[in-house]
């Protein structure tokens, strides 16, 4: 005879043999995880102790005295305190690499006597932009020329902005802004 159900949507019967399995099947995984954190908590063990041998091993006389440990080490190939190459042991990866990565070099702005004047573009409320030839690479240009009339206060900000913004956004269908050059005079 089964009993009643728990809940209205427990239609299963409570059967004993299947009540067993389950708590057999419960404690099976119980100690499954308590061996698998055993063995995750040895090898800590092991790999802490590893570590402290060779720290052990390194440490010499001089580390017991008053002077007090660099912070930081060279990894220079010319400080005879690095440690002389070798094969590397499963602790030591092995010399480190630095990455490079392509920076754009700082140099002074050009004159704008570098380009020569093709024909007047348009004229906006900041600036009248005009095409303009590079005399060094023969490249074809845009050269915007700002309007500074009526500045008392030194560079305007919505020009800064404007080449804040020309100077994140790369897409196909939007100008690159390849420098920014100057003239003698605030006209230019």
């Amino acid at each position: 005879m089964s009993t009643a159900p728990k809940s209205r949507w427990d239609t299963t019967a409570d059967d004993p043999a299947e009540l067993a399995r389950l708590k057999a099947e419960k404690e099976s995984k119980k100690r499954l995880k308590a061996e698998k954190d055993r063995r995750k908590a040895e090898a800590a063990a092991s790999a802490a102790a590893a570590a402290a041998a060779a720290a052990a091993s390194t440490s010499t006389s001089t580390t017991t005295s008053t002077q007090p440990q660099p912070k930081r080490r060279k990894l220079d190939d010319d400080n005879p305190s690095t440690p002389s190459p070798g094969p590397p042991s499963p602790a030591d990866p092995g010399p480190v690499k630095l990455l490079r990565f392509e920076a754009p070099e700082i140099t002074p702005c050009r004159h704008v006597d570098n380009y020569e004047l093709l024909n007047h573009i348009e004229e906006g409320s900041y600036g009248i932009v005009s095409r303009a030839r590079d005399t060094a690479t023969g490249e074809i240009v845009a050269l915007k020329k700002l309007k500074l009339e009526r500045e008392k206060d030194g560079f305007p900000i919505t020009s800064l902005r404007e080449i804040q913004t020309l100077m994140m956004c790369k897409h196909p269908n939007v100008v690159n802004l390849r420098e920014v050059v100057m003239g003698d005079r605030l006209d230019q």
